[in-house]
């Protein structure tokens, strides 16, 4: 039995992923099909290349395609192979997007097309076109919705495309063509849309006339005036795409250049943006807003010297313009430079004395600076500016209370009420006063106290269900958080404040609707995006969360926690280059956040730079030395750079610190395997599976590790355990076979064998030879 030990090795080592008999059928497809499959080229009638898309052939000589890719070319190529042919538009249904070429001399065969019933959601379906020009490609996915019928006939399916797919096909797993694919839904998640075959069939039959060539002499668009609309609107995909075209029509406009770093900076495409920008200085160097968000990329790249002078660049050109005030304010406020940061609110009010927003900036600053008559005296003149902004009339009325002006207090809180009402809005300021300072008992007796005296103030109820969340009763939290939205469902804080207490719940899908209804009520309302965000990301939804992120992104400057919630949501979508660029952000405001420092381990470790999540590993454990996540971080990182034996200490560490935590326990089992050390691996990997008995990795690892210490029976136990959850797992089932052949029990050997086969040829195929190789004879009358 020793050369079989020798062999099963091997075949562990070499065992492929469960994702290989998808790329087997994704092979079998593209062969059948590829032939039907054409490449257009559409041509100026110069013969230059002006656009290019894919079709198909569904008769002799007739090839269909997307309308959208062949209308206004003055010449249409058909390419099968490297051969190009000449083709003729011969009609089209301009509703679904679809034409059909006539193209002489063709002699490719047809695709089959799909007769009957539409395709069932999470059916397997296949897009081959020449996506990016690059050549044919295949990509596998599913249907994800129903065949639409409104307006037309279409399917909704999962195989990711790229632009040049356009035309392409859409087959099933027998070949058969279910649709033609058209675009990219691009509000989805990598939904792409193609319109069915029975479209097809009604082309080949019939169908209109192509529309006659129509020369229409262009029209000078109002670019600037669009981009400011853009702008205010926040639509910065838009921006982008309208920024393109002016710089196109209008290659030394330097306010369209402008305009497109401004999109690319709030889309987070830095290098880009930086390249726009500097493009349109190059053009106009006295172009004051090119400077500014200069200045605003370079400072969220942590450039501060950078960033300082192109500010300066702004004011040599506009001295009076509030912006680069702003900024400076901004960044050194969130630097914790208050001195610094009132000097330049104060300059902001010296240049925009009317404008609420420079009042409220130099109250809130001079507010965390403790200064509370100055942050009373501002927060007042933005008020009377007509400053709308709850938060800070909020607080302006806090600081009123605090100072014994109650008159004033009532005033901003309720207007012109009178007695009990006035009474309840005092109670209700100096609830919050508490509140702030922490002091929950009597803020909770204060808050008490105004829905006594008004029953119906919903500001009353819901600052006691803040309060009450702070000491911990959620519950009671709840039942306030009712009362306050049935006394004023439109206040958008109401129905984010909900959110907050559902999200302590865990009640995560309810949090998000409330969070959408404030955001709904109120666009702008900061306190429901983060609730949104925070849902959002709890529930495991992070490409939404991104989403919210970035718009509260686009409205506050956000706190270094905020920013690695950020990260984690993009992490979680599955780009982590992005979040890398958000943490710097995040380093940049708080170095010493541990959060920070575990997130971007995470973000590097995803991009395959394990000594750099190493790195920020140990800076956690200098932040933290009894961080769990940080040692089993730390461990992990280790075991994937090589260092077994270092790896060990630190994730026995973890699980010393947390013993109930399962993937400390996963990673230790893992390393333990790594190193041969199958009874310590043995035991790290049964006390995961009792942590968490779904854990697959875990089950996995265990069942190496028996069958490495000779158990086959164990090991087969936790490998038919594992089938249960993922029927055809090729390493799995190798597993399995690997077991009885560990037994000499050959025949069970070659049972098992069989269904390998089947799933994952190659696997198989490497097994026998390894069998064979080992000295199992029987293994010969195995199917090859």
């Amino acid at each position: 039995m020793k050369p079989i030990v020798w062999m099963l090795a091997g075949v562990l080592g070499a065992a492929g992923g469960p994702a290989a008999a998808e790329t087997d059928d994704a092979k079998r497809v593209f062969a059948l099909v590829s032939p039907a499959v054409v490449t257009l080229r559409t041509e100026d009638g110069a013969g230059g290349a002006e656009g290019q898309g894919s079709g198909v052939v569904v008769a002799p000589e007739r090839v269909v395609t997307n309308c959208h890719v062949i209308e206004n070319a003055p010449v249409i190529r058909v390419f099968v192979g490297d051969r190009g042919l000449p083709a003729t538009w011969l009609r089209r249904n301009a509703v679904q997007d679809l034409c059909l070429l006539q193209v002489d001399g063709m002699g490719a065969a047809p695709a089959r097309l799909r007769q009957g019933p539409a395709p069932r959601v999470g059916e397997p379906v296949f897009a081959v076109g020449n996506p990016l020009g690059f050549g044919l490609a295949v990509s596998a996915g599913l249907v994800a919705a129903a065949e639409q019928t409104q307006p037309y006939p279409y399917l909704v399916s999962t195989a990711p495309q790229s632009p040049g797919s356009s035309g392409g096909g859409l087959f099933d797993r027998e070949g058969r063509l279910v649709g033609v694919t058209r675009a990219i839904l691009g509000t989805g998640q990598n939904l792409n849309m193609a319109m069915s075959a029975a479209g097809v069939a009604a082309l080949l039959a019939g169908g209109d006339a192509p529309p006659a060539p129509v020369v229409i002499p262009p029209r000078e668009k109002p670019w600037p005036a669009d981009a400011e609309n853009l702008i205010r609107s926040e639509d910065w995909g838009g921006l982008e795409a309208h920024a393109r075209a002016w710089t196109a029509a209008q290659p030394d406009a330097a306010p369209g250049y402008a305009a497109l770093g401004q999109a690319l900076l709030r889309l987070q495409r830095l290098p880009e943006a930086e390249a726009a920008l500097r493009r349109a200085l190059d053009i106009d160097p006295f172009l004051f807003w090119a400077w500014t968000h200069l200045a605003m990329l370079q400072y969220s790249r942590g450039e501060s010297d950078a960033a300082e002078a192109s500010l300066a660049k702004a004011d040599a050109i506009q001295p009076v313009n509030s912006e680069t005030a702003v900024r400076r304010a901004e960044w050194l406020r969130g630097q914790g430079r208050l001195d610094d940061a009132r000097a330049q609110a104060k300059e902001l009010v010296r240049r925009s004395p009317g404008w609420a927003p420079a009042w409220r900036l130099l109250g809130q600053i001079e507010d965390e600076m403790g200064l509370s008559q100055d942050a009373a005296r501002a927060l007042g003149a933005a008020a009377r500016l007509g400053d709308v902004d709850t938060v800070a009339r909020n607080r302006l009325a806090e600081l009123y209370a605090q100072s014994g002006k109650v008159e004033e207090a009532s005033r901003v809180s309720a207007g012109a009420d009178r007695g009990r009402r006035e009474q309840a809005r005092t109670q209700l300021v100096l609830g919050q006063g508490e509140l702030k300072r922490g002091r929950l008992g009597p803020a909770e007796e204060a808050m008490r106290k105004a829905v006594a005296l008004a029953p119906d103030l919903a500001d009353g109820w819901s600052g006691l269900g803040v309060v009450l969340m702070r000491l911990g009763r959620p519950a009671d939290a709840e039942v306030a958080g009712e009362k306050a939205l049935a006394l004023a469902p439109t206040h958008a804080d109401m129905w984010a404040n909900r959110a907050g207490i559902r999200i302590e719940l865990n009640r995560l899908p309810e949090a998000i609707e409330d969070a959408q209804r404030a955001v709904e009520l109120d666009p702008k309302a900061l306190h429901g995006w983060r609730m949104l965000s925070l849902a959002y990301l709890k529930a495991g939804k992070p490409r939404e969360a991104a989403m919210a992120y970035q718009k509260l992104d686009g409205m506050v400057s956000m706190s270094a926690e905020e920013l690695v919630s950020w990260s984690e949501a993009v992490l979680g979508s599955g780009n982590p280059d992005q979040a890398l660029v958000i943490l710097r952000r995040a380093e940049a405001a708080d170095p010493q956040s541990l959060r920070l420092c575990l997130t971007t381990a995470r973000a590097l470790g995803a991009k395959g730079d394990m000594a750099g999540a190493l790195a920020y590993e140990e800076r956690a454990l200098v932040i933290d030395p009894v961080s769990v996540l940080a040692w089993s971080g730390k461990g992990y990182a280790l075991m994937k750079l090589g260092r077994l034996a270092e790896a060990i200490e630190p994730l026995e560490t973890a699980v010393r610190l947390d013993p109930n935590m399962a993937n400390a326990w996963i990673n230790l089992g893992e390393a333990q395997l790594r190193n041969r050390n199958l009874g310590r691996a043995i035991q790290a990997l049964e006390k995961a599976l009792t942590l968490s008995p779904t854990a697959q990795d875990a089950r996995y690892y265990l069942a190496q590790a028996y069958l490495a210490a000779r158990m086959p029976q164990k090991a087969r136990d936790n490998a038919l355990r594992l089938l249960e959850r993922q029927p055809g797992a090729v390493p799995v089932m190798t597993l399995v076979v690997l077991s009885h052949l560990m037994e000499n029990n050959i025949q069970a050997a070659g049972d098992a064998y069989v269904p390998l086969r089947a799933r994952s040829p190659e696997a198989a195929r490497q097994l026998r030879e390894r069998a064979i190789a080992s000295g199992v004879a029987a293994a010969r009358s195995w199917p090859e």
